[in-house]
């Protein structure tokens, strides 16, 4: 009987190595299932969709999360108003700092708190707003009837230059409504955003933002939705 624990090691320690083997064969098999699926899956595409994916592969932001990619275009916003001459100082009358603040909110944003914020976005998109009815087709509350008409007053200030802010201040918006579900499904439309952006600057002459903002940026590299950071530490104008 002293034994009999003794006797049994040899064997205890043949099922631990066997059921290891095992975990790591199903592992090693999970792994080349999803490669296999991967390959599928873009044998299915077109010529056409398997260059664009590639090209996409290539690109500075493919590894950004949707907070980072985010965060770079509010930055090519301030951009454009600084080349614009506009005010963006907070407290300001006519200032464009409350709706620089509401696009820094991303970043910093729990999950759960998104849709709250597409919603709040929705009420200064120049698409919604330029027609200087807050009321629109819907009821809306006091709070996005303020936002609405602060918008429109800011936008018809701007005049001609919104030709170039207007769709600076969507892109944000609309590259997380488009993304937000599944950030990974097609990350070559979210990167194709991008650089509608930045061949929007370069036709006006308007620079990017700085080196070091880019860096920052690139180095919010968590898949998808992406870890929360202060995001307004790129910001002239938000502080944080």
């Amino acid at each position: 009987m002293p034994n009999t624990f003794l006797e049994r090691l040899p064997f205890v320690f043949l099922f631990g190595v066997a059921f290891a083997v095992m975990l790591a064969g199903m592992g090693a098999g999970a792994w080349l299932l999803g490669k296999l699926v991967k390959a599928l899956r873009r044998l299915a595409l077109s010529p056409e969709e398997r260059q664009k994916q590639a090209a996409a592969a290539r690109h500075p932001f493919a590894g950004v999360s949707l907070r980072g990619k985010e965060a770079w275009l509010v930055c090519c916003l301030e951009e454009a108003l600084v080349a614009c001459g506009l005010d963006a100082e907070q407290g300001e009358p006519g200032s464009w700092y409350p709706l620089l603040a509401l696009l820094w909110k991303f970043p910093e944003l729990p999950e759960e708190f998104i849709e709250d914020w597409l919603d709040e976005t929705a009420d200064i998109l120049p698409s919604s707003v330029l027609s200087c009815d807050p009321g629109g087709p819907r009821e809306l509350s006091q709070g996005e009837k303020e936002r609405s008409a602060a918008a429109c007053a800011l936008y018809a200030t701007a005049r001609a230059r919104m030709a170039l802010l207007g769709p600076l201040v969507e892109f944000p918006v609309r590259l997380v409504r488009e993304n937000q579900e599944d950030p990974a499904a097609r990350p070559e439309l979210a990167l194709t955003l991008l650089d509608e952006v930045g061949e929007l600057l370069e036709s006006y002459g308007v620079p990017l933002p700085a080196p070091w903002v880019r860096d920052l940026l690139l180095a919010q590299r968590s898949p998808g939705l992406g870890d929360r950071f202060v995001g307004r530490q790129c910001s002239g104008f938000v502080g944080w």
